[in-house]
């Protein structure tokens, strides 16, 4: 099953990666090629580059493969390491379901239509609370690998 749903969170955040190039890719062709900027491009590229940004969050996450300064915890004990871990996922999986739950709410409240794109802004926070969400289970499964002594994929 994790198999599954790593492959539709890849072949999501692979999509959306190749939208996002297409359109930086249309609106340079249509500006400096043919002299005909296309207004909305700009626009679907800001808004593919954050959904990019959220739906990577739980590959990275399952492949253990988050930016982190780990000196700190080198320099412990190696009983002490597994706990300070485990409380570094349990705070994680309380920041990211507080940002989970206010993507809800702005997506709730936002009514708003996007400037150039016939669609209301509320899409872009549901794509960054989907990204959320999908982040919090990949957290809370990796903090159970951890606890139950499985391996962990990617860097501990």
């Amino acid at each position: 099953m994790r198999k599954l749903v790593g492959l539709v969170e890849e072949s999501c955040l692979l999509a959306a990666f190749w939208a996002l190039g297409l359109a930086v890719f249309a609106q340079f062709f249509f500006r400096y090629f043919l002299n005909m900027p296309l207004g909305w491009t700009e626009e679907l590229a800001r808004y593919l580059m954050i959904s990019v940004a959220f739906l990577g969050l739980p590959v990275v996450t399952r492949r253990g493969e988050h930016i982190a300064i780990d000196m700190f915890v080198g320099l412990m004990p190696a009983g002490a390491r597994p706990w300070f871990e485990s409380l570094a996922e349990i705070i994680q999986i309380v920041i990211i379901g507080t940002l989970a739950w206010q993507a809800w709410a702005l997506a709730q409240l936002s009514g708003q239509a996007m400037s150039t794109l016939p669609l209301p802004k509320s899409v872009i926070y549901y794509i960054v609370f989907t990204g959320l969400v999908l982040n919090l289970a990949a957290t809370v499964l990796r903090l159970s690998d951890r606890l139950q002594g499985a391996p962990l994929e990617g860097r501990p």
